[in-house]
């Protein structure tokens, strides 16, 4: 299954530079933090960006994607800091191809799967097997190919029997592959015949919007990762923020925000 990159304003100025082009180049003295950051991150990891720069001075920049296209493109580019990842695979894969400083990865953050509904859907989902006989037109979820939150669903699913079969077989021809969590929440959004498999921090965002049907148990541990970039632009400035993002007082942040710190240090 081919998937289609997404290519971010902040990634076409490194791939420029990165084939001999020219970008624009910040004011002398600026020290701009560049983070890839796992699409599920977006709210939390602003807010604490937000606090990081009113403390330092130091402006940060995001690129929120799925974890395997952030991983394909720090491994194409250079210039990038910091990489959040909610895969530990995919982790391996950019420490493999040697664009991990060594030393600083770390677990920060740990997660978990829920199956959603748009607020006016009416189905109920009592145990894990009835989701097979739910009505639903589509169930909305990253790629299992490749995005985490996708993985992470049909390793559950595949895990659940349901009478000599297992769940994932019962609902895989209904699925509908999102490029990330925030794609397959936003089919939710837009079609109340849809469900997806999400993760509960996603899912809270929009809890006004969506209702949880379903908080699944049991399934693969769900760890999110993050490392400094080799060649990043602003190394001193990158460690900062990932001291800053791994300290007690984000990780009230992050909690707030529905995830469980692993990380937090004085």
């Amino acid at each position: 299954m081919n998937l289609r990159t997404s290519i971010t304003p902040i990634l076409a100025a490194l791939l420029l530079a990165a084939c001999g082009g020219k970008a624009d180049a910040p004011a002398k003295g600026d020290r701009e933090v560049v983070v890839f950051a796992a699409a599920s991150l977006r709210e939390a990891m602003q807010e604490l960006a937000a606090s990081f720069t009113k403390s330092t001075g130091t402006p940060v920049s995001f690129n929120f994607a799925g974890s395997n296209d952030l991983a394909h493109q720090i491994n194409a580019a250079r210039g990038m800091d910091l990489f959040v990842s909610a895969s530990e695979a995919w982790m391996d894969t950019v420490q493999s191809a040697g664009r991990i400083e060594a030393g600083t990865r770390r677990d920060l953050l740990a997660n978990s799967l829920v199956i959603v509904g748009h607020s006016r859907a009416t189905w109920t989902v009592d145990q894990p097997c009835a989701l097979a006989t739910v009505g639903f037109e589509h169930i909305a979820m990253g790629d299992p190919d490749a995005v985490p939150a996708g993985t992470y669903a049909r390793k559950w699913m595949q895990s659940v029997d349901c009478g000599g079969k297992t769940l994932w077989d019962g609902v895989k021809d209904r699925v509908a592959p999102a490029p990330d969590v925030r794609a397959a929440l936003g089919l939710v959004l837009a079609d109340p015949g849809v469900v997806g498999a999400v993760y509960r921090t996603d899912q809270m965002v929009f809890a006004g919007r969506t209702r949880v049907l379903f908080e699944v148990s049991g399934g693969p541990p769900i760890r999110y990762a993050m490392a400094l970039v080799a060649d990043g632009g602003s190394p001193e400035a990158g460690r900062r923020f990932a001291d800053f993002i791994a300290r007690p007082e984000a990780a009230r942040v992050f909690a707030r925000h529905g995830f469980i710190p692993l990380a937090a240090k004085p």
